[in-house]
């Protein structure tokens, strides 16, 4: 089976657009939802954890449907071995959205922020990357544009959705949703990495956001290694 990056990388971007010539409409009203729900976050914490869950349980079914379902189709047409490059985004998106359905009822997610370390704030650059995402054309580049600040492949795409519910987990890591942490970071490490190699730049940030992820983990089981050993 013969795979070559450029073409993965070109029909990614035809995927992309197909998707924001059927539901890109929809992109001003996942911007304004988030953020009224970011704000109440940051002036309420916790008491509106629920409305975030709810939200993001939606959000991601609608990126299983497409990124997920009509991913599968789409890559199965291209070639057995394009599908085999793209087959763990629709599996990691399943497992993500089922356990944004197990938050709903357990409600594990913590956004308290009154006592989140300052340095841990630099995510919030990410975070609105993703937030903004950048329109890019593939093997050209950039064009930033104002309208991006709503209009933006945010909510669309799961790249760049992720940037802004991983970004959020992190100030509070460990305390949280640690299975749904866990996989949003598996996410960006290996969907992340691959769409990057594949030539698709927006992506860079995501894969950096993956490895921070990644050490909050291993620094966390360190500690409570540490803490057995001792004890």
């Amino acid at each position: 089976m013969h795979f070559d990056p450029r073409v993965f990388g070109e029909r990614f971007h035809e995927f992309v657009q197909i998707e924001y010539t059927l539901f890109g409409s929809l992109g001003i009203l996942f911007h304004v939802i988030t953020i009224i729900i970011l704000f109440s976050i940051c002036l309420y914490g916790n008491k509106f954890k629920k409305l975030f869950t709810l939200y993001f349980t939606l959000n991601w079914g609608f990126l299983f449907s497409y990124w997920g379902i009509f991913g599968l189709i789409y890559w199965y047409k291209i070639g057995a071995s394009y599908l085999l490059m793209y087959i763990i985004a629709p599996i990691l998106l399943f497992l993500i959205l089922y356990n944004w359905i197990r938050e709903v009822k357990y409600g594990k997610i913590d956004f308290e922020l009154t006592q989140v370390q300052k340095y841990r704030y630099f995510v919030v650059v990410i975070l609105l990357w993703g937030f903004c995402y950048p329109t890019y054309y593939y093997g050209q580049g950039f064009e930033f544009q104002f309208s991006d600040f709503l209009f933006s492949y945010y909510g669309l795409m799961p790249c760049p959705t992720t940037m802004v519910t991983l970004s959020l987990m992190t100030l509070n890591y460990p305390r949280g949703n640690r299975t749904l942490f866990n996989l949003l970071t598996t996410y960006a490490l290996f969907v992340g990495t691959a769409t990057v190699l594949s030539g698709w730049i927006p992506d860079i940030p995501f894969v950096f956001l993956g490895i921070y992820a990644s050490i909050l983990i291993i620094l966390d089981r360190l500690k409570h290694s540490n803490k057995s050993l001792s004890s």
